[in-house]
């Protein structure tokens, strides 16, 4: 399992994560991964796992000021522009056809890299999109 965060500003991070994941171990990810990258104007954006709305990592991010987005239909990759990546990062690692856990992760990293720019700043563009698609449709299943 992979961890993996993009920006507005074109930076992006793919970490291998435990292979079991519970509260503590996503809030190392999170020290190890996010912290480093993080500035005051951004928003965290997080799928609804148990792990990611645990209170030790509620507390860890309240005290690191981490802002989160967190009011959003559950369920709903609609507006989670990091999914399309993940999509386009399995096409390309199955491409390499790793035959152990260390290519696989290889990889993932590697791939993680490559995806292109203007890939990115277009889910960056989609969001309003998104959003506005998500309300019309009141929560439920959209194109995205």
């Amino acid at each position: 399992m992979v961890w993996g965060a993009i920006k507005a500003d074109e930076t992006r991070i793919l970490i291998r994560c435990p292979d079991r994941m519970n509260s503590i171990g996503y809030e190392n990810v999170l020290k190890k991964a996010l912290l480093p990258i993080y500035e005051a104007h951004n928003i965290l954006q997080q799928v609804g796992a148990s792990c990611h709305k645990s209170k030790v990592v509620s507390s860890f991010l309240d005290k690191a000021m981490i802002c989160v987005l967190s009011d959003w239909p559950a369920q709903s990759p609609d507006l989670n522009i990091v999914e399309p990546l993940w999509s386009e990062l399995k096409v390309k690692v199955t491409s390499c056809k790793p035959d152990n856990i260390e290519a696989l992760c290889r990889a993932c990293e590697e791939n993680w890299d490559k995806i292109p720019v203007p890939n990115m700043k277009s889910l960056y563009e989609s969001i309003p999109r998104r959003i506005h698609e998500v309300l019309k449709k009141k929560g439920l299943i959209t194109r995205y």
